[in-house]
């Protein structure tokens, strides 16, 4: 056969091929498929023109660039599910959010609270496959910051304690003291190493030991390592499925998943971190003995920078009272969430999925801002802001624009800074933060913010003293049940305590908006209970998260706040003894 007559016949069979892969196989087998088949016909077209290449190389070769390629379709086909499932996942909570400020009976409440727990629980998972994702791709941000070692190890032991409430679980620490105090490196990621691998060890450990030991393994004249070592004696790995424990999407036994939960990617994503920090971790374990996990990571010796206090910026609804806002949005359920609650801030809302009926709002209509969603079928928002900024109109070419996306990766900020995005918000968003938003980047000048008159500190020291503290109102709205008002007091202190080790772990992640979160839901709580001193603290603490977003200060906050819980228990104790004594005289 000719040459010519055979390649013809490899065009038709690829043909063939194609037809077959979208009918019969899934995406993975078909680009299997795909690869393999351009790799012969290639190695045979090399072969037909005289370029004489060794099979075995070309094959090894080909099956390199074939692994790459499944690798790189994976994290693909990860960000953008993930992505698309967070979209009408944000509108869920977002409803859910303004259910509970309607008037409820008991048993809705109990149903919109188990929604919410549920859908937060789903984004978790998402948000740790897009870091997954992210890590892989090259994308998640590594910092060089000084920081004081012994306070984020201290932190940690401290929310690891209080994740092992109800355990007969106890954790011990063992430091060296040679160790530097001030070390410059990434201390969120040092915690997100520990509290993935000691969080391991208090799901797995029903009754027993938790060691985590911290030596100084080399010390130059400015640079160290430091030896780690978590220690437990939990239910084990065994040698087969230690082989893959630090694999993507694999837990150790089906068993381990069904009982465990979890994606399969924690000690993924700390494997890649410690890589990353230029590190190496191991792990040893036997079945029914314990798992210890050994990583080292350089660190260069420094000195902790004064913490900068920042005054919270106050708003309220009545600051975007009457203003007009365009939004560009395609997904139905995020369009009746944002104009229900922008209406119900007295906001003139128009919103659009197409983009020329938007553009021409702009040009006909008065418009104070646009939310810009990033990703449309149609044109980009990328693409319609470019439109917008070559406006020859000077009031719509300058408006104020912020764009709303469910997933933002540096390049998304790149574009946005290329394009005069102003702002963004990250999907699902409280109500408090669109608020913020809208507040901070409206076309007016900075002097209008409510600020408060008073500094942080004497915000703070604005507290109920004990001897006017009593809990007559709130055994009241018990109806006189003593019973009752026990069983609400220890949910509130435990609701105090997950909020604690809530807020650390967000704060350490660097995740503002899951702080305010967390503040606005025991807020509620503080108030009911006339803790009032702790109340101002979170919702200082709200408002940091929601305007200036100042790590630093949040975290001078969420000190105050575990300083001050135990003077409130200490008092809402005493009260209830009180309350206690009375009905028994």
């Amino acid at each position: 056969m000719k040459p010519k007559n055979l390649l013809s016949q490899l065009s038709e069979l690829e043909t063939t091929l194609n037809n077959f892969s979208f009918e019969e196989l899934s995406a993975d087998e078909a680009t299997r498929l795909k690869i393999s088949f351009e790799a012969f016909k290639t190695h045979l077209e090399k072969r037909i023109w005289g370029e004489d290449i060794p099979l075995n190389q070309d094959s090894k070769s080909e099956s390199i660039k074939e692994k790459e390629q499944l690798q790189k379709a994976q994290e693909m086909l990860i960000s953008t599910v993930s992505h698309e499932i967070r979209t009408p996942l944000s509108g869920i909570i977002g409803f859910a959010d303004l259910l509970k400020e309607g008037e409820l009976s008991e048993d809705q409440l109990h149903q919109v609270n188990a929604i919410q727990t549920a859908s937060n629980s789903l984004m978790d998972i998402i948000n740790e496959l897009l870091e997954y994702s992210k890590l892989s791709a090259g994308l998640e941000n590594f910092e060089m910051l000084d920081f004081n070692f012994f306070s984020i190890i201290q932190d940690v032991v401290y929310l690891c304690n209080t994740l092992m409430l109800g355990k007969d679980v106890k954790l011990e620490v063992d430091i060296d003291r040679n160790i530097p105090e001030n070390l410059i490196g990434d201390p969120s990621k040092l915690s997100q190493i520990l509290l993935n691998l000691l969080g391991n060890s208090i799901k797995f450990v029903e009754e027993g030991e938790i060691m985590l030991k911290i030596k100084l393994l080399r010390q130059g004249k400015e640079k160290v390592v430091l030896d780690f070592i978590v220690t437990d004696t939990g239910i084990g790995i065994s040698k087969e499925d230690l082989e893959h424990i630090f694999g993507s999407f694999k837990q150790a036994n089906q068993q381990t998943f069904f009982k465990y939960g979890g994606a399969g990617l924690g000690l993924n994503i700390v494997k890649q971190i410690v890589d990353k920090l230029n590190g190496d971790i191991k792990v040893e374990s036997r079945l029914g003995v314990g798992t210890t996990f050994k990583f080292k990571l350089p660190y260069t010796t420094g000195s902790i920078t004064a913490i900068s206090k920042s005054k919270p910026t106050e708003i309220s609804s009545e600051d975007v009272k009457g203003m007009r806002i365009l939004v560009f949005e395609d997904n139905e359920l995020n369009q009746r969430l944002i104009e229900r609650r922008l209406n119900s801030w007295g906001c003139k809302t128009y919103i659009t999925e197409n983009p020329v009926y938007g553009l021409n709002l702009l040009e006909t209509n008065a418009i104070d801002i646009v939310l810009m969603d990033l990703r449309m079928p149609i044109m980009s928002g990328f693409e319609v802001t470019e439109k917008i900024r070559k406006s020859t109109k000077k009031e719509v070419a300058e408006i104020p624009i912020i764009a709303l996306t469910a997933d933002f990766t540096f390049d998304d900020k790149n574009e946005c800074e290329n394009y005069g995005i102003n702002d963004f918000i990250l999907k699902p968003f409280s109500p408090e933060e669109l608020l913020s938003k809208l507040v901070k980047n409206r076309n007016e000048p900075q002097t209008n913010y409510n600020f408060s008159a008073s500094s942080d500190d004497n915000q703070v020291d604005q507290t109920v003293s004990d001897s006017s503290f009593n809990l007559n109102s709130v055994l009241e709205d018990c109806m006189g049940e003593l019973e009752m008002l026990e069983e609400l007091i220890g949910l509130y202190k435990r609701n105090a305590l997950e909020f604690i080790g809530n807020v650390k772990m967000k704060l350490q992640d660097g995740d503002a908006e899951g702080v305010a979160f967390a503040a606005h839901k025991i807020k509620c709580g503080l108030k009911m209970m006339q803790t009032m001193e702790l109340f101002s603290i979170v919702e200082q603490l709200n408002t940091t998260a929601k305007t200036t977003k100042d790590i630093k200060h949040m975290q001078f906050l969420l000190n105050r706040f575990v300083q001050e819980y135990p003077k409130a228990e200490k008092m809402i104790d005493e009260e209830l003894r009180r309350l206690n004594k009375n009905r028994n005289e």
